[in-house]
């Protein structure tokens, strides 16, 4: 679920072992011929179990985000985090470390410029991590989908030894920032484990987008992503549900 830190090897913990229910949340791949992907909505949640690996060595550096071509339109983010300062003070407060990946990532305009999402969603980073409603940790939001459907947070255990991705169509966050979405109509057994690690993630999501764009806008596909649909045709499909 965590990476040690930049240039060394990632640690990983298997999804059974979170508190979390695996899930993924992610667009319809059918069109590029994945068939256990249908487009059954905005996003669809799909077997985590069924994902291939992702394709490059995940070390914490985003060297393989950094060999991506940048994009003008539909990328996550085109600067800095505004908030980062003030998440780290707070995470410094609680004993608890960001992964080296996540704070690459939004600290680099153009790597976040790498990152298209073909649903717009955009880079949104929390100015505090929350206590987690499930399991001994902390959420730290970090995307949101332009309309509100789905959000994705950092889970920080509370030792501040480790870390994985876990999305919610809750908001969790201050509620001076978006009071009228956190409280009682929050739902804590739907937040599902999506991610090892940051970077892993991050790679899967970057990935599976621009697999969307060369189906749908005649984009170049990335070299890896002929190997990764292959795999994924390899594994049968378990239930999906809709959402947005």
């Amino acid at each position: 679920m965590t990476v040690t830190g930049a240039g060394q090897e990632e640690i990983r913990v298997l999804p059974q072992d979170s508190p979390f229910r695996p899930y993924w949340w992610g667009i319809g791949l059918e069109g590029a011929g994945v068939d256990s992907r249908p487009d059954v909505g905005t996003y669809g949640r799909y077997e985590f179990q069924d994902l291939p690996p992702v394709p490059f060595a995940m070390t914490g550096d985003l060297a393989w985000l950094a060999a991506q071509p940048t994009h003008d339109e539909w990328s996550i983010g085109t600067e800095p985090a505004t908030e980062l300062p003030a998440l780290l003070s707070a995470c410094e407060r609680l004993g608890v470390s960001l992964p080296p990946a996540f704070l690459a990532l939004m600290r680099t305009p153009t790597l976040q410029r790498r990152i298209r999402s073909c649903t717009a969603c955009f880079v949104d980073v929390a100015a505090e991590p929350v206590r987690s409603p499930v399991g001994d940790g902390y959420l730290v939001r970090f995307l949101a989908d332009q309309q509100g459907c789905l959000y994705w947070y950092l889970y920080l255990t509370a030792d501040g030894r480790d870390h994985a991705v876990v999305c919610s169509a809750d908001f969790y966050g201050s509620e001076d920032t978006y009071e009228a979405e956190e409280g009682d109509g929050t739902e804590p057994d739907a937040i599902v484990f999506c991610g090892e690690s940051f970077e892993t993630f991050l790679c899967r999501y970057w990935l599976e987008n621009e697999i969307w764009f060369a189906d749908n806008d005649d984009a170049p596909m990335p070299d890896v992503a002929a190997e990764y649909i292959r795999r994924y045709r390899e594994f049968n499909a378990g239930g999906q549900s809709v959402i947005g």
